[in-house]
């Protein structure tokens, strides 16, 4: 297979309504098109194999490992585990000694006359993934922590923290806000061995007066400065000494205060303030970011040498919406902890809710998820929670996200500008309303029939 040629088409296959990917033979993935995740309903590039999708029930068959052990073409209906259908078309290809070189699979979507069979499987499925995940216990000095997850991603970084405890090499987490870059920092610490588990102390760079930076981190010796302890006072890094210093949100400390930082991790000295006696430590540094650490060397915002020596090893935690399978296991999750927390007694979060909180985009990550469960558990007074108690912002998302659009600028299928239009006056309704059967009055249609088009 000349699969350089193959990524030359890469352009034409993006302009494409219909999914394309390319595996060698052995059903590993090598290429796909941009069309490919939302016609499956999954990112099967988090995956990689054909095999590892089968075998762990993300699709309900393989059409390009069917071509590969029946050496022809085979085609078919392939439901993913999210219920979107599509007809798989895989076509092996040979290399110029007639030996199998790889698949071409072309995706395409299945009429909306399976609409209702599809939303009857993706509740079968979310009833599966919702009991379906691992939780690991993690060690604290005033109290445990847990960190569940269920992805092959985060299944990768978990196993990947789990080495990084055995070594002592300053670790970078990056990953936007709320996808748990504190938990994967304290499970680097917790599989430490014993002679380096030492205090875990936590810093928000980005909490701490601009005056105040230097002397937190680094301390003072005694009548340095006006109002300065009589006895002086240990920095962050002493008081981590022996242990792990976990220096969140690196990337708002001071420009003025970096290159004492960028010493203290090449000597393993520090300096307090007012003192001309360096003295040594033994800490691990793990930093966290959400912010393009590169962009902010461009700006001038933060030294290139310092970013070099903070990003020893770098550990990208995807965001939520990279990993829509566990967003029924979260929900499921946090259930139990809030039901228990709060002795709330049985509350059921309806599976129309799971199922439309599939589609949002989660920009606060898990910790947005954790909150809206929270709320939801508290609030209702019902023991079935349903759309309607949904806040309103939650529930203007959908499987495509639409802005206003009321002039027509270009033309597509009327059955597409139609409902296009449609969701836009829904939009307009919630936006103006505080919860789903406002809106619904505010149309004039029932709030079921409100309910069916949004999840439409």
């Amino acid at each position: 297979m000349r699969i350089n040629g193959i990524i030359e088409l890469a352009d034409i296959l993006e302009h494409s309504n219909d999914g394309f990917f390319v595996t060698d033979a052995r059903g590993k993935l090598l290429y796909r098109n941009s069309a490919t995740n939302p016609l499956v309903g999954i990112d099967i590039w988090e995956f990689k194999s054909m095999d590892y999708l089968l075998k762990n029930k993300l699709i309900d068959r393989s059409t390009a490992l069917e071509a590969i052990q029946r050496k022809s073409t085979v085609s078919g209906e392939v439901i993913s585990i999210t219920g979107n259908r599509v007809i798989a078309t895989s076509t092996l290809v040979y290399d110029p000694k007639g030996n199998p070189d790889g698949v071409i699979c072309n995706v395409r979507d299945v009429s909306d006359d399976h609409r209702h069979e599809k939303d009857d499987h993706i509740l079968r499925q979310i009833e599966r993934i919702s009991s379906d995940y691992k939780i690991l216990q993690i060690r604290g000095e005033c109290h445990n922590f847990e960190l569940a997850y269920s992805s092959n991603s985060m299944g990768e970084i978990v196993s990947l923290a789990t080495d990084l405890g055995k070594v002592d090499s300053t670790v970078l987490l990056c990953g936007e806000t709320g996808v748990g870059k504190e938990l994967i920092a304290r499970l680097i610490y917790d599989r430490s061995p014993k002679t380096k588990r030492g205090p875990f102390v936590k810093v928000n760079c980005a909490s701490i007066p601009v005056n105040l930076v230097e002397t937190e981190l680094f301390g003072y010796e005694p009548g340095s400065f006006t109002g300065a302890l009589k006895k002086g006072r240990k920095g962050f890094f002493e008081l981590a000494d022996g242990g792990t210093l976990f220096l969140d949100e690196i990337a708002e400390l001071p420009l003025e205060v970096q290159p004492k930082l960028l010493n203290v991790l090449q000597d393993r000295q520090v300096l307090r303030v007012g003192s001309a006696k360096p003295r040594p430590i033994d800490v691990r540094i793990i930093a966290a970011t959400n912010r393009n650490l590169k962009k902010m060397i461009a700006e001038g915002k933060l030294r290139e040498d310092l970013y070099y020596r903070l990003n020893v090893i770098p550990v990208k935690i995807p965001p939520l919406r990279d990993r829509k399978t566990e967003i029924p296991m979260f929900i499921s999750y946090f259930q139990n902890i809030f039901q228990r927390k709060y002795a709330l007694g049985k509350k059921e979060i309806s599976k129309d809710i799971i199922k439309h909180l599939y589609w949002y985009p989660w920009p606060g990550n898990v910790r947005e998820l954790a909150n809206l469960v929270e709320r939801l558990l508290i609030i209702s007074k019902e023991e079935v929670i349903e759309m309607a108690d949904l806040p309103s912002s939650y529930l203007k998302c959908s499987q495509r996200q639409l802005k206003d659009r009321f002039t027509v600028h270009d033309i597509a299928p009327l059955k597409d500008m139609t409902r296009e239009f449609e969701l836009a006056v829904i939009n307009k309704a919630m936006e103006q309303s505080k919860n789903q059967k406002e809106a619904a009055e505010i149309l004039g249609i029932s709030s079921s029939s409100l309910s069916r088009k949004l999840n439409v």
